[in-house]
């Protein structure tokens, strides 16, 4: 699977149902080359692309699933 098309599905909660966004960045280990984390950006028509307080960062362990058209995440903000 390539970053792309992680980054064209949409990301879940389950805890809630609902939209989180879709991801923007991937933090990665460069010793093991695993991925730790996905960055989440809410779908907003009027982001601000130098604002990056919205984004949830969501360990790569809380994600569930990953299907077809949506990535199922596992998610408290707090």
């Amino acid at each position: 699977m390539l970053l792309g098309d992680l980054q064209s599905k949409d990301v879940i909660n389950v805890v809630d149902g609902s939209k989180l966004g879709r991801i923007s960045n991937l933090e990665i280990d460069p010793s093991s080359g695993r991925i730790i984390s996905i960055t989440v950006q809410p779908n907003t028509r009027l982001a601000n692309f130098f604002s990056s307080g919205n984004n949830a960062i969501i360990p790569w362990n809380q994600i569930v699933k990953i299907g077809g058209e949506v990535i199922i995440v596992n998610y408290s903000s707090y």
